[in-house]
């Protein structure tokens, strides 16, 4: 039996991802930025999920990028590869300071409260979904890929789990997150060493908290996990094609924080299922939750700042949908058509 897990407040990302409001110009500039190298880039011929050829035909056009659906898996594709280069630019250039300006805590009541309003409940729920799994969490170690600044690492050693490690590619992010916990659980590794790390490392649990998708080679992380016997459980977070899109397709003057900048691809749950089965995963736990009515709700404010509205107007939109911008998100969740999913993924005959 699959546990199944719906919605999330919304109230934490609005108050932590005020930027996206306050400076949207700046955002656009870098996420076309990005764009512009991106479109140097080879077109790409295989499927990023299932590796199938890609027909030369496009569903839509962004930021003069055309994307189109897998006709086997279904899963959304950029044009382009992500090649050595674009991912150096994007994750190490810098020493990866440019990319950990997205995920940077200020001191350290800032990344506690991180920790605790987004990255404590991913925590509790693959507590919760080993507990009824009939695994104790506390006898497993756990390896974070793509630790970021360790906010996940921190939050499992808050549930009590000891043995959680994590590994990251930016130095600066590694660095920053072993202050903050306190103790040196984050090592630095390079892009290159991606997949040696999945296959050699000894933990039962490994976890990717929204790295899936900025994986250069996703399918052969996946291979290298599936073979690795030490490992027993999979806990993914990825982005999900919904709602967001669209609104982004019509708004090309609001930051795209969906499918845009180092999101080149996007699942769906087609794509999963058949990635799932393609590598010999069970889904045991799924959540889904998205942030598509925050898209909707930041892009109708910022619409309407553009325009000569007035505040009164602006203020009236404010109190109108925030009232009910949890309760429409549930619906999409519970009908799987939110921006992302949590999914904790075991090895068959466990």
């Amino acid at each position: 039996m699959v546990i199944k897990r719906y919605g999330k407040s919304s109230a934490s990302l609005l108050l932590q991802k005020t930027s996206f409001f306050d400076a949207n110009e700046l955002h656009v500039k870098k996420q076309r930025e990005i764009a512009v190298i991106y479109r140097k880039q080879p077109r790409r011929a295989s499927c990023k999920n299932c590796d199938a050829r890609l027909g030369l035909n496009y569903d839509f056009i962004k930021d003069e990028i055309e994307y189109m659906f897998c006709n086997h898996c279904h899963h959304l594709n950029g044009k382009y590869e992500d090649t050595d280069e674009f991912c150096k630019v994007l994750y190490t250039a810098d020493l990866g300071l440019d990319y950990a300006e997205n995920y940077k805590a200020e001191d350290m009541a800032s990344y506690n409260y991180r920790v605790a309003s987004i990255y404590l409940p991913k925590a509790e729920f693959l507590y919760s979904s080993l507990l009824d799994n009939n695994i104790n969490p506390h006898k497993l170690k756990y390896f974070d890929f793509g630790a970021g600044s360790g906010y996940f690492v921190a939050a499992l050693k808050k549930v009590g789990l000891k043995y959680a490690y994590g590994t990251e590619v930016s130095r600066t992010q590694a660095d920053f997150g072993n202050v903050m916990i306190g103790e040196k659980c984050l090592t630095v590794h390079k892009l290159e060493e991606s997949i040696k790390i999945l296959r050699e490392t000894t933990s039962q649990i490994v976890s990717m908290i929204g790295v899936l998708e900025h994986m250069q080679y996703p399918r052969k992380a996946l291979r290298q996990l599936k073979n690795n016997d030490n490992v027993r459980f999979l806990y993914i977070s990825v982005p999900v094609f919904s709602l967001s899109v669209y609104l982004e397709i019509l708004s090309p003057e609001i930051f795209h924080r969906q499918l845009g900048g180092a999101h080149t691809h996007l699942y769906t749950k087609e794509s999963l299922s058949h990635l799932c089965q393609e590598f010999g995963f069970d889904i045991t736990a799924e959540w889904w939750f998205g942030t598509d009515t925050v898209d909707l709700y930041r892009s109708i404010m910022l619409a309407l700042e553009k325009t000569r509205s007035s505040k009164r107007l602006t203020e009236k939109w404010r109190q109108d949908f925030i009232s009910v911008i949890d309760a429409v998100q549930l619906e999409m969740d519970k009908r799987h058509l939110s921006s992302e999913v949590h999914m904790l993924l075991k090895k068959p005959n466990l």
